[in-house]
């Protein structure tokens, strides 16, 4: 067993220093981070520091300059109540209020699913990233009637897509934050920055974390519940494990909250006042265990006072609304500190000098567990900011004290083999939840995964785009030369082999579909004119309705290359049309499949061609009517001038046979 007690000691050291490991030191500063040269592989950022804060604003997602414009801003250090926010030389701000935290992170710019983990915000918030809504938890409001408090861990993804001719990008990060509810206020818990994989990660270990502390918890509780059962003679074991029950409760409405993904309706009151009742009201449960181990030691009158206010504090949690009894905190912390400090060294350490059975190891596991909560009281209040660590002194308590019991308990062994085939009964159902939670967080995984891959296909849609588009915006006005320069590129970009393009024209042949476009195949084996509903290029013009052909018929727009021929596997006969307005066709053979996102790409592009092609059809429309007109004006004014003439050698012709006839 000693050697239990001192693998007991390296895994709490290992836990008090996995967040200082896994998460690096940077400092947020007047609400900006600059993260570009810092390693988020494997690795969070805790982004502490100080924030951008408007006091009773909700600040709208706007640019940063715009944001300035007519706001007061304020610096609010993160992780750390907002009343500690300074707003003049005299006042503070409230616990009760509304305001907006703001954070501006600069990244390396590349397509990068990134991930920031919330704790409990005091008491609701939303969350915005680059304008967008990402997450809401709670209500809201600018007042206790409009707002609605709630509590939950969280971890959301962050999705950034790389932009062209710039190295980095920076990531605009709104909190919108209201409590009404809590003597806390504000963002209290530290915030973590990294890749959303990284957070998974964290959170997974976490979890198993928590979830093997209250597998450990249960197993020690039940273990000396059973005990007393069948040994009713020390009253211990059933203290002890009603103290284990209450420890548990405090594991599961702290840090993670796991309460809340098995109850994830749970009234927020309800949650707060467990949280509350599990570290302020468990004082006089340790005096009564400690009491029946150590009543030689342990004066009758502290009992009771232990006792009565115990029930006082239970009695205030239970019947009373969060905000009233969160005006009592601080003399709530005074109580535990002073109280554990009197149990710790008062009573265990005097039990420990007078050589009291198990009065020693009691006193260095008290001292464990008495240091950690020390340590988040201080957390509490503010003097210092991390992650709560009483869960941790738990179970190195548990696990001293668990010893110490079931050394005492260990002549019934038969009673004993029976409480092991129950325990392992347990331990089962443990590692089956544990197993599901881990599955559960590896569907999600995969999940992002598709959501990484989808984002890869829209990204290269994207990118086929705006080259065509400026493909279109260096092109000059002969429609004929932009469609020999984009046809290629769309089939390039599709993986496929040949293609040509029809526009519609309406001339003195009538209404046809001439060829301006063909790539990878010759002229002889292309139509240069198709009547409008002639094969499968004119009835797609008619109809308006692309079509995507796997049964390709032989020799039909032929594959060939320097080393033979080969016939296409897939054909794409497409409209070109804006809104119900058909320009003309493209028809594209490959030898390989045209897929979905392909096909989205083939669609999008072509909108935008056949947009481009019905302004240069449209400006020659414009242009030809004009050179007609110019023809007919010139050739009136020609005819006016010859009437002109012909009227004055009329009127010269009378004029004289008129001097004649005088």
């Amino acid at each position: 067993m000693r050697y239990n007690v001192r693998y007991s000691v390296l895994i709490l050291l290992f836990i008090f220093f996995t967040a200082s490991l896994f998460s690096q030191n940077v400092t947020v500063k007047n609400g900006y981070l600059d993260l570009t040269n810092v390693n988020l592989d494997n690795k969070t950022v805790e982004l502490k520091g100080n924030w951008d804060f408007y006091w009773h604003e909700f600040l709208l997602p706007t640019s940063y300059l715009d944001s300035l414009k007519g706001h007061k801003k304020y610096l609010a250090k993160v992780p750390k109540t907002w009343r500690k926010v300074r707003l003049n030389e005299e006042e503070y701000c409230t616990s009760d209020g509304f305001a907006t935290y703001r954070l501006r992170l600069r990244v390396d710019n590349k397509n990068e699913i990134y991930g920031i983990k919330l704790g409990s915000i005091f008491t609701s918030y939303r969350l915005f990233v680059n304008g967008k809504l990402l997450n809401t938890l709670g209500v809201v409001g600018k007042t206790k009637e409009t707002s609605e408090p709630k509590f939950l861990t969280q971890e959301i993804p962050i999705h950034i897509e790389r932009k062209d001719s710039i190295s980095s990008q920076v990531i605009d990060i709104i909190l919108q934050v209201s409590n009404f509810y809590h003597r806390r206020a504000g963002i209290k818990e530290p915030v973590f920055f990294g890749k959303m994989e990284t957070i998974i990660d964290d959170k997974e270990t976490e979890i198993s974390l928590e979830v093997l502390l209250l597998g450990v918890i249960l197993v020690i509780g039940f273990n000396h519940i059973l005990m007393y059962f069948f040994n009713r003679v020390d009253f211990s074991n059933l203290l002890f494990g009603g103290l284990s029950i209450i420890m548990m409760l405090r594991i599961l409405s702290t840090q993670e909250r796991m309460l809340l993904y098995w109850f994830p309706n749970m009234d927020w009151e309800l949650l707060v006042r467990l949280d509350n009742f599990s570290g302020f009201g468990t004082m006089s449960f340790f005096a009564i265990y400690f009491y029946y181990s150590f009543k030689k030691d342990f004066p009758n009158i502290l009992l009771y006072i232990y006792m009565i206010i115990g029930m006082i504090i239970t009695i205030l949690v239970f019947a009373t609304p969060a905000w009233f009894y969160g005006q009592f905190r601080i003399l709530l912390e005074a109580y535990v500190g002073i109280g554990g400090l009197y149990l710790t060294f008062g009573v265990l350490m005097v039990a420990a000098i007078r050589k009291r059975e198990r009065a020693f190891l009691t006193f260095i596991a008290m001292f464990g567990l008495f240091g950690t909560a020390v340590y988040d009281v201080l957390n509490s209040m503010g003097v210092i900011n991390s992650i709560d660590i009483a869960p941790y002194g738990i179970a190195w308590f548990m696990t001293i004290q668990s010893y110490l019991l079931t050394r005492e308990s260990a002549k019934d062994r038969k009673e004993n083999k029976r409480l092991g085939e129950e325990l392992k009964k347990e331990k089962l159902n443990l590692e089956n939840n544990i197993q599901e939670r881990i599955s559960e967080i590896q569907s999600q995984s995969v999940e992002l995964k598709k959501y990484k891959v989808k984002q890869e296909q829209l990204n290269w849609i994207n990118e086929g785009l705006n080259e065509i588009v400026e493909l279109m915006r260096d092109s000059d006005k002969d429609m004929s030369k932009l469609a020999d320069t984009l046809l290629p590129v769309i089939i390039k970009k599709i993986g496929a082999s040949v293609g040509v393009m029809y526009v519609y024209s309406n001339d003195r042949e009538g209404e046809v579909l001439k060829l301006i476009a063909r790539y990878g195949i010759d002229s002889e084996s292309v139509v240069e004119k198709i009547e409008i509903g002639e094969g499968m290029v004119g009835q797609c013009f008619k109809d308006g309705k692309e079509r995507f052909i796997e049964d390709v018929p032989k020799n039909y727009l032929p594959i060939k290359s320097g080393l033979g021929e080969a016939n296409a596997k897939t054909l794409a006969v497409i409209p070109m049309k804006i809104d119900q307005l058909i320009i003309g066709v493209i028809e594209i053979a490959s030898l390989t499949e045209i897929n979905e996102f392909h096909k989205e790409f083939l669609f999008r592009s072509l909108e935008n061609i056949a947009a481009q092609l019905n302004i240069f059809r449209m400006n020659d429309e414009s242009l030809s009517k004009m050179m007609h007109y110019k023809a007919r004006e010139e050739k009136a004014m020609t005819e006016n001038r010859e009437l002109v003439e012909t009227i004055s050698a009329i009127r010269h012709e009378f004029d004289e046979l008129k001097n004649r006839a005088s």
